[in-house]
């Protein structure tokens, strides 16, 4: 099944590693992200949607069979350990020396679909685990701050109720802040 020069495999590529890490976010509630949405990579010919919907069940054959392998399962879960250190920066840098390890790794005997695939595989789960990790992180920090701040209001509460609103009764009130010149 013949498909257009490079313009449309780049195309029918960037829609394939769009659905897989697409299919790994599935379960983590993100806002609309229009990068991550079906839509993002138009696939406007009957023979590409067809051809990118075999490839994707491939995907999925592959992926099924390498979900149950604990040694990848475990060499995926470094991976994004290694990722998820440092800021953003640091991520990025190392995510690209890291995959370009790997694909060095990986293809240096050759190149197969199975292989091809399997990268696709990867990088979906990896990224998937990395922002896994980064919302749970943001949560735990945005409690944490919300914790903080209550912390902070109950403190001037009591603050305002021991050392301040006897004065405030004293002078009639808030309303008496509104004579304030």
């Amino acid at each position: 099944m013949g498909c257009g020069g490079k313009d449309s495999v780049e195309k029918i590529t960037e829609a394939l590693i769009k659905k897989v890490i697409q299919e790994e976010l599935k379960d983590i509630p993100l806002e609309d992200d229009p990068f991550l949405t079906p839509d993002a990579v138009e696939v406007k010919n009957e023979q590409k949607e067809e051809l990118e919907r075999e490839v994707s069940a491939v995907v999925h054959k592959v992926v099924d069979k390498v979900k149950d392998d604990e040694e990848i399962q475990d060499g995926i879960k470094r991976i994004a350990s290694i990722l998820n250190r440092g800021g953003i920066e640091e991520a990025n840098k190392t995510f690209k020396a890291v995959f370009n390890q790997l694909f060095k790794t990986m293809f240096q005997d050759g190149i197969t679909w199975l292989k091809i695939v399997s990268l696709l595989y990867v990088v979906g789960r990896v990224v998937g685990i990395m922002v896994d990790r980064m919302v749970t992180a943001l949560r735990q920090s945005w409690m944490d701050l919300c914790q903080s701040v209550k912390a902070i209001l109950n403190l001037i509460v009591d603050f305002f109720k021991k050392y301040l609103l006897g004065w405030i009764l004293e002078q009639g009130g808030w309303i008496r802040c509104l004579a304030l010149p």
